[in-house]
């Protein structure tokens, strides 16, 4: 049985938000998975939260880490908020994974420093799933958590990104790109010409080159590898720019009848298309690198979200991913 401890104050309209995808993934998962909301039953009880035993239980917790909350020694001192509580779980084998979408910072530093990273992986990383033209997802990495990368750390990236592929979304030969602002192998700065020398020796990597940004969702890498700052940046604006993109086409069908007409004959395919440009049918991402299943998820998540973050949550933990990992990261350096 999968356990999932989640924090029921992460996020910016927590716990209500969080509440409804817990009972969302409930209603729709027919396994035994449980879940523990770690929360002030107050404020669980006020957003309609009922505890379906034997899946669902509550935890009380009555402090939790504020979305404004900046890194300082104290986050590790207060080891009774909802967020520490959750690590501290996953640390004593209690439960499978540990999910928030709360303070991102915070969570991935507890995360880092009360778990601690995996023999001879220097970083961790944040991978997240995106849509590509082949009706399948990207794996794309670090979206946040390191964002001045050494290029042991990108390389390191693209093994983890690659395994990931394997064991998680069962793709046999995971194609690997880094994304750079140009196709040829001397584009970009010095350390991706430096990384892509490395990846390229890989004799047991599938390395297809760089990757340009417009190439990103296409389907052309099953995995596609770039640093923190730059990954977060891509990420947002994709997110944005879906929901513009919605915006901008719902103004211009209400505009004219021509355009409402049109819409009723293509609403079903429109509707698809706005679910899968929807980030919050990938739900969030899982740190790598780490003792232990942490995933993330931004604060701005729907219940749907928070659905699809649990989902994933299931996957990975029922995958063999962190055990083969923790397996082959020691030979990994080596290389």
């Amino acid at each position: 049985m999968i356990k999932i401890a989640i924090d029921g104050m992460g996020g910016d309209h927590a716990p209500d938000i969080v509440i409804k995808g817990i009972e969302m993934f409930l209603e729709k998962d027919t396994s035994d998975t449980e879940i523990i909301c770690v929360c002030p039953e107050e404020e669980f009880r006020s957003a309609g939260g009922k505890e379906f035993l034997p899946r669902l239980k509550l935890v009380q917790c009555d402090k939790y880490i504020p979305m404004d909350f900046k890194l300082s020694l104290s986050l590790f001192r207060d080891k009774d908020t909802t967020m520490y509580r959750i690590i501290e779980m996953l640390k004593n084998h209690e439960i499978d994974v540990a999910y928030s979408a709360g303070n991102t910072a915070a969570f991935v530093s507890l995360a880092v420093g009360t778990l601690k990273m995996m023999t001879n992986i220097d970083r961790p990383a944040i991978c997240v799933h995106l849509p590509n033209l082949k009706d399948s997802v990207t794996v794309f990495l670090d979206v946040g958590a390191n964002v001045s990368p050494k290029v042991l750390n990108l390389y390191q990236y693209a093994l983890m990104g690659d395994l990931y592929a394997k064991n998680v979304l069962d793709i046999k030969n995971p194609s690997v790109g880094l994304l750079n602002i140009g196709e040829e192998p001397g584009k970009g700065d010095e350390l991706r010409q430096k990384l892509f020398q490395r990846l390229n020796q890989d004799t047991e990597l599938n390395f297809v080159g760089n990757i340009e940004g417009h190439e990103l969702f296409t389907g052309k890498a099953d995995v596609v590898i770039t640093d923190g700052f730059s990954g977060n940046i891509i990420l947002k604006v994709s997110e944005g720019l879906g929901r513009s993109f919605k915006s901008i086409m719902l103004k211009e069908i209400k505009r004219s009848v021509s355009g409402k007409i049109g819409f009723f004959i293509a609403r079903n395919a429109l509707m698809e298309y706005a679910r899968k440009t929807d980030y919050a049918e990938y739900g969030g991402g899982v740190l790598l690198g780490t003792n232990g299943v942490v995933t993330v998820s931004h604060g701005r998540s729907s219940p749907r979200a928070i659905y699809h973050a649990l989902v994933l949550s299931k996957r990975i933990a029922e995958s063999s991913f962190f055990e083969q990992l923790r397996e082959y990261s020691g030979k990994w350096v080596q290389q």
